[in-house]
């Protein structure tokens, strides 16, 4: 059996070409029992049954970390090895960004075997939007939704294929994050995804630990919110006890795109909450970072250089996430002369360059059309009326589909 001490020993002086660092610092965890050492889920496993420290030195862990010891290019982690043929910067890139030292200091001196150094909590799938990109699992905003689409289309989610994705799997939970308290002595950065972590209150018993125990001194707290939940004044009487508290804000549209985008989300209540959480960089005793999370699917990339020159004027930094599942959202699967308009109209390189990493998928954009048919038809909302660029751009395919049953969204 591989033991930690033992991965310790084989490492290379300097990380290979492939290395990644984070099953070595990073560990994500979310309510029920999923597990995966990436913050964008690499090798999402079923280890509930294991404490935290026992799955910090799970086989299937191990196993990753060997893989990479070894110089490959694990199949898991294709997402950022697409990201990177992009030419996009990759988490696995950034992560020697924001961890400089962490594979000589942390890694090689076999520190890492005490537990990670950053933790990723999807702390619930509680959340008030059902946002176009999302899905059951992050969401029990969908349930209605879901379940009328079982009925009228006789959709079903079934596990390596696209289907219901807004099907609820698992019933509304919270994280019980004391569990956690005994892998937290090397933390130095926690983030917090949801569902919306804003309307999580379990965190607080994790976070008031670390300042009992002299601990949050040391900690960056991460959240990635969308926009529509005010922080409760618990919450950053909490933060005030910690090194720095860093706040993503996941906006994809402004004005009526929002709305569409990330239903049933108000645009007047989104700037009210921006507004309040910028003010906290003057306010809080900590220090408060906010950045900007833009998620670019083929919904919203023609505006993609609008919305983002909006979102640096307004916050600042922003970084791009780029939708990759479910496969009818990614831009690549778009037809030719589609992609030939987004090249002609954005300028923004990481969209230029995903556009291309795969050729059309036919089947995947019937998916995408059938799917956005379906949803105006639920949501009473319209592309037209909330993406007229958009609308006119791919017309001819969208009136082309009128059969919207589950037959022909498989054919």
């Amino acid at each position: 059996m591989t033991t930690l001490k033992n991965l310790t020993k084989q490492l290379a002086s300097s990380p290979t070409a492939h290395f990644c660092i984070a099953p070595f610092q990073s560990t994500r965890q979310n309510a029920h029992g999923r597990t995966s050492p990436c913050a964008f889920g690499a090798g999402e496993w079923h280890l509930g049954s294991l404490t935290p420290s026992e799955r910090w030195n799970s086989p299937e862990l191990n196993q990753l970390r060997q893989d990479f010891i070894s110089g490959n290019k694990p199949s898991e982690c294709h997402r950022c090895w697409d990201e990177e043929e992009s030419g996009k910067l990759s988490l696995r890139q950034r992560q020697y960004i924001y961890f400089p030292d962490d594979y000589d200091k942390f890694i090689k001196t076999g520190e890492w075997e005490n537990g990670p150094k950053t933790a990723v909590f999807k702390s619930s799938n509680i959340c008030n939007l059902a946002c176009r990109s999302c899905g059951g699992w992050d969401s029990n905003t969908f349930t209605k939704e879901g379940q009328y689409y079982a009925t009228l289309y006789n959709t079903k989610w079934e596990s390596g294929k696209i289907g219901n994705r807004f099907i609820p799997l698992m019933q509304p939970i919270h994280m019980d994050f004391m569990q956690y308290k005994d892998i937290a002595g090397n933390l130095e950065k926690i983030d917090f995804f949801g569902g919306e972590p804003f309307l999580n209150i379990t965190q607080l018993s994790l976070l008031d630990y670390l300042v009992e125990k002299g601990l949050s001194k040391n900690i960056t707290l991460f959240y990635s919110t969308n926009c529509t939940n005010h922080p409760t004044d618990r919450l950053k009487r909490a933060w005030n006890n910690f090194k720095r508290v860093e706040i993503s804000v996941s906006i994809d549209g402004v004005g009526k795109q929002f709305e569409y985008l990330r239903w049933p989300g108000k645009w007047t209540e989104a700037e009210q909450v921006l507004d309040h959480i910028l003010s906290l960089k003057t306010t809080m005793d900590c220090e408060v970072y906010v950045m900007a999370g833009l998620t670019i699917s083929l919904l919203n990339m023609w505006h993609t250089d609008e919305i983002h020159n909006w979102l640096q004027s307004r916050v600042g930094n922003v970084y791009i996430n780029m939708v990759t599942s479910p496969a009818y959202l990614s831009l690549h699967i778009a037809p030719p002369s589609i992609k030939l308009a987004v090249q002609q109209k954005v300028k923004h390189q990481e969209i230029l360059g995903y556009l291309n990493i795969k050729q059309h998928e036919p089947q995947s954009w019937k998916q995408f059309i059938i799917w956005t048919k379906r949803q105006d038809l639920y949501r009473k909302q319209s592309l037209e009326d909330s993406l007229p660029e958009l609308f006119n751009l791919i017309k001819e395919d969208w009136d082309s589909i009128t059969d919207l049953s589950e037959e022909n969204f498989n054919e």
